[in-house]
């Protein structure tokens, strides 16, 4: 059993064509999604889960407001573009 992160970076590198392929399930809501792992990196790794447009209006349609595309939607319509002196 790995115990520490320097030793699964060290794994993880070695497998890097591999793990690739893999897919991770992670509940959301009431739903599993699968994430790729796409990217392995010595300080992190990627997961990668494209979301189709017309997928999140068939999620909310059959009744999931908890699920991952909801969550999508939600960011795009709540996403304000920062004015820049505001940011200053």
């Amino acid at each position: 059993m790995i115990d520490n992160p320097e030793d699964l970076k060290e794994k993880a590198l070695a497998n890097k064509p591999g793990l690739r392929r893999q897919y991770v399930n992670i509940p959301v809501g009431d739903e599993e999604y699968g994430f790729r792992i796409s990217g392995i990196g010595a300080k992190a790794i990627k997961l990668e889960k494209y979301v189709k447009y017309d997928e999140i209006f068939e999620a909310l349609e059959a009744g999931n407001e908890n699920g991952l595309e909801a969550m999508v939607k939600r960011i795009i319509e709540d996403y304000e573009e920062e004015n820049e002196e505001e940011a200053e």
